[in-house]
């Protein structure tokens, strides 16, 4: 529908007229003369006449023509009004508004400031309402955090709220906060409806609309003790409902703004590996930093903090758009939680520049023994040789005095012949695998394969106990994966088989879930096996620790086997030096448990709010949300030094800048009618348009100076070529006729 920002001009019309009056007005008469040869002069008449006839129409359409145009242009027509309401100024609206709050937004490249420009933008769109509008505000952040869930009438509230809202430290994913957005809508009835989403023109956050992607949008390394899984993915929560562009009706205009630089840099360090996995006192290591980078080829230098002290800097190249490693070496440390950090030169991102994390290091390693001393005499003198100080703590208890009391502070618990055991004991045993402990079962004679079946952490059931008898099996040994994570730092030279001679093992049933045997004995039966529980694993012999089973304690493969064990086992049992950004996250997951009159700090000091889980366990605590990146403490009631607790960092995912193009964003969403712009000048453009209309004087203008060039050039052209007859008939003095009319 039309309409005209100024519509006297349109009296301008009967301007039209003029031209037809000139045209009647400046008709050529025909003039009769006698003249003697009439036929030629009826001939010539006839058709000069013609074709003057028709040039004069054409002009006068021409000009007819050129007058309704300008005076259609003074009247400033609007295209598209939808409804009566809108042309009587009288429609309502209802906003929606998706504003990206991930830390990639917080980007500052000289004079330009993304979060800046983003928020004079969602400024603008709240103060462009007219009284009577509503708006809602959604934050897009690793999920969806609604500022303003339902769409409200009090602009200067929400303004307020917009004006003081940061950048935050999470990545994002725009879809969550869409489906919000657009249930809010759902609810505005008759009133105009606008979407717009706001955010950096980074590709990340768009790959959420993308079923295939959607578990798996956000994905970050880290060095997790799990080695076969080496991903901490972040996704969207599986309640939140997939993507589908038939969501959005049509009465929903759909407005995109990607206000990010055209060509991003950043680097940041990504992941680190620390070797090796159990840092020992006074014991060399080192640490293996993946730096990611996005931009053009530079060189960039990285350092390396402990303790607060500058430990060492390295200068690294990295590709365009291309990461590259970067390897310190470790200073023996003493004995204890070392807070440290490697740090990039500064860039457009302040935030991810520096990666925390703890280095913790061991004096000695405790180990629990379960089993009589019988029992586990041979293992007791393998963990201890010679009775000499070693690096590992050995404690023995009988297994009819084994309680559940403080198995955190062990790094392996071994059982040697010591089944059955008590059903608290056993639930005490799995969840100490669960969070990250290591138990190592060796079978004997007071354990029936019966006496396994309330266990639900086992690699294996057994099924039987066979017995060779006299008749001893002579097993010759090796390592199914060389590679294994428990054999790292093990030295078994290549073609060396180690044996043993048994006289009973235990016999299998099917491997169970996550399950896998480490070490296999003849045609390929199990003799150590292995499965994974929780951030632990539960490690099962087919022998037993002592002489009665075989003689793999007297081999001089067991003792080296055990040592590495332990060593495996505190890998996995310490906790990992650091974790991510995150949202509900237990604390017994992190950081262990919370001693007594104990306080959890962030990095600015201040105390982190804890809250029961709702599990039903009265004593596991949880934290709401973990968003600022640091080294967190724990402070004493009674004073004293804050002590290094847990390091967190952002999520490096977000850190990779590769934009999107406008035209990338319809093919992504399924949004063919999305309007997409990069800058808040453009979106403001878009949204007169499509609030007020496109003007069309402009293009009227120019339509009028095309008409007017082609009437000068015909007006032109037809005076020149315009005779008399006179001149056609070449008529002399005399009267006489020479030539002949055109035709």
């Amino acid at each position: 529908m039309w309409s005209f920002l100024n519509p006297l001009f349109l009296s301008a019309l009967t301007a039209a007229l003029i031209p037809l009056i000139l045209h009647l007005w400046q008709r050529q008469r025909i003039v009769i003369v006698p003249f003697s040869t009439v036929r030629f002069l009826k001939l010539a008449q006839k058709r000069s006449s013609n074709r003057m006839r028709l040039e004069n129409i054409l002009l006068w359409l021409l000009r007819t023509l050129i007058l309704l145009l300008l005076a259609l242009a003074f009247a400033m027509p609007i295209l598209r009004i939808t409804s009566l309401r809108q042309l009587v100024g009288a429609s309502r609206r209802d906003v929606a508004i998706v504003w990206d709050v991930s830390y990639s937004m917080d980007y500052v490249s000289g004079q330009k400031n993304v979060w800046a420009a983003s928020r004079d933008t969602v400024v603008a769109l709240i103060e462009g309402l007219r009284h009577g509008d509503r708006v809602c505000l959604f934050l897009a952040d690793d999920d969806v955090t609604p500022l303003i869930e339902q769409p409200t009438t009090d602009l200067e509230m929400v303004l307020s709220q917009v004006r003081a809202l940061e950048a935050g430290t999470t990545a994002s994913q725009l879809r969550p906060a869409v489906l919000a957005a657009l249930s809010a809508l759902k609810e505005s009835g008759k009133r105009e409806k606008e979407l717009f989403i706001i955010t950096d023109g980074q590709k990340l956050p768009w790959t959420s609309f993308n079923p295939l992607t959607r578990s798996t949008a956000v994905t970050d390394k880290t060095n997790k003790t799990d080695q076969t899984d080496t991903t901490n993915t972040a996704t969207v929560e599986a309640s939140s409902p997939p993507w589908d562009a038939k969501l959005v009706s049509t009465d929903i205009s759909v407005f995109a703004v990607l206000l990010g630089v055209s060509s991003p840099d950043n680097a940041a360090p990504l992941d680190l590996d620390i070797q090796p996995t159990l840092l020992m006192r006074d014991t060399p290591g080192q640490i293996s930093v993946n730096l990611g980078h996005t931009g053009p080829e530079q060189t960039l230098t990285v350092s390396l903090t402990v303790d607060e002290q500058a430990a060492s800097q390295r200068s690294v190249t990295l590709e365009k758009d291309g990461g590259a490693p970067c390897v310190f070496a470790l200073p023996p440390l003493t004995t204890g939680k070392h807070p440290a950090r490697i740090e990039t030169s500064p860039d457009g991102i302040t935030l991810d520049n520096v990666f925390y994390f703890l280095l913790r290091v061991h004096e000695k390693l405790p180990v629990l023994c379960v089993g009589t001393e019988p029992d586990a005499f041979f293992l007791l003198h393998a963990l201890n040789p010679g009775g000499a100080a070693t690096a590992m703590i050995v404690q023995r208890v009988d297994p009819q005095a084994f309680t559940a009391d403080r198995l955190s502070d062990y790094a392996c618990v071994f059982l040697c012949n010591a089944l059955p055991l008590a059903g608290q004991a056993m639930i005490a045993l799995e969840q100490y695998a669960q969070h990250g402990g290591v138990v190592v079962i060796f079978p004997g004679d007071r354990a029936a394969p019966a006496d396994y079946a309330n266990w639900t952490c086992l690699p294996a059931m057994p099924k039987a106990v066979t017995d060779f008898g006299a008749d001893a099996q002579r097993r010759a040994l090796r390592l199914v994966k060389r590679g294994d994570a428990l054999f790292q730092g093990m030295h078994v030279p290549p073609g060396t088989y180690p044996s043993v001679a048994a006289t009973r093992e235990l016999q299998w049933t099917k491997l169970g879930a996550d399950s896998d045997v480490v070490i296999a004995a003849d045609n390929d039966a199990p003799f150590l096996l292995r499965r994974k529980v929780g951030k632990g694993c539960v490690l099962f012999f087919s022998v037993s620790a002592d002489r009665r089973w075989s003689n793999l304690p007297l081999s001089p493969f067991f003792l080296p086997l055990v040592h590495q064990i332990v060593r495996y086992s505190a890998g996995q049992e310490q906790s990992e030096p650091f974790i991510w950004t995150g949202r509900n996250l237990a604390l017994a997951d992190i950081m262990g448990a919370l001693p007594p009159d104990t306080e959890l700090l962030d990095p600015t000091s201040r105390p982190v709010l804890l809250h029961p889980l709702k599990a039903g366990q009265d004593k596991s605590l949880g934290i709401e949300a973990v968003t600022r990146p640091g080294i967190y403490t724990l402070q004493s009631a009674a004073g004293g030094q804050p002590q290094p607790a847990l390091a967190v960092n952002v999520m490096r995912s977000e850190s990779d800048l590769k934009r999107l193009g406008p035209a990338d964003v319809p093919m992504l969403t399924g949004l063919s009618a999305i309007r997409v712009a990069e800058s808040k000048d453009d979106l403001m453009q878009l949204v007169k348009e499509l609030r007020i209309g496109r003007p069309l004087a402009e293009t009227l203008l120019w339509l009028v100076l095309l008409l007017s060039i082609a009437e000068l050039f015909l007006a032109n052209r037809a005076g020149r070529k315009t005779r008399t007859l006179t001149e056609q008939l070449k008529i002399d003095m005399t009267g006489r006729v020479k030539g002949t009319a055109a035709g």
